[in-house]
């Protein structure tokens, strides 16, 4: 039984290694636990409140940092481990994050219903080669080459963390909305970061 369990673990954790983070199911995860916590999250003092509120209810810790960037009040973009969008899911009252996107987003239609603010740019309407340019405050700038399979490289970049020759999933860019992506790192790990945390992408142009 326990090399069972052994292998049921290893294989849902290749699951979320591989799955695909949709943004909207992101943000209504963000409202979520904002909305659990009763609590408006404005300063350091509010996601220091949010941490404790978590290990009260779950017993498992979130740095106030790792807050922070999710919910966008730092500059620059965050990484964000499965491990802890299972956290927040538990906390809003789910088994883990595949449980709340399958019985909280799924149900509630997120991907038809969510309303785009801004004009997009969708991966599939791209053909190898094409090139994007995207900007974001302050002063960010990011030129990115569509490689096929929903995957851009970065072809030049300005101001950001985003580095010449990195490579990401993104499904769709849209301007006035952040930008989520999953980062390829070495040996092809994911991981999900923001870009345009305040106020989304500025600049949306295909070149």
């Amino acid at each position: 039984m326990f090399v069972i369990s052994k292998c049921l673990v290893f294989l849902r954790l290749q699951i979320l290694k591989t799955m695909t983070l949709n943004p909207q199911h992101i943000t209504l995860l963000r409202q979520l636990v904002s909305d659990v916590s009763n609590h408006r999250l404005e300063t350091t003092t509010d996601f220091t409140f949010l941490a404790g509120e978590i290990y009260g209810r779950v017993k498992e810790r979130l740095s106030v940092s790792t807050l922070k960037r999710l919910w966008g009040y730092v500059e620059g973009y965050a990484s964000v481990r499965p491990a802890t969008l299972d956290i927040l899911a538990r906390f809003a009252g789910f088994s883990d994050y595949e449980t709340f996107v399958a019985d909280y987003c799924e149900v509630e239609g997120v991907q038809s219903s969510h309303r785009v603010t801004g004009n997009s740019i969708y991966a599939h309407d791209l053909k190898v080669g094409d090139t994007l340019e995207i900007t974001w405050s302050p002063n960010r700038r990011c030129l990115v080459t569509y490689q096929g399979d929903s995957v851009f490289v970065v072809t030049e970049a300005k101001n950001s963390k985003l580095k010449l020759g990195d490579r990401f999933l993104c499904d769709r860019f849209t301007l006035n909305e952040p930008l989520y992506v999953e980062y390829l790192m070495q040996d092809n790990k994911k991981e999900l970061f923001v870009v345009g945390n305040k106020g989304g992408l500025t600049t949306l142009h295909r070149l």
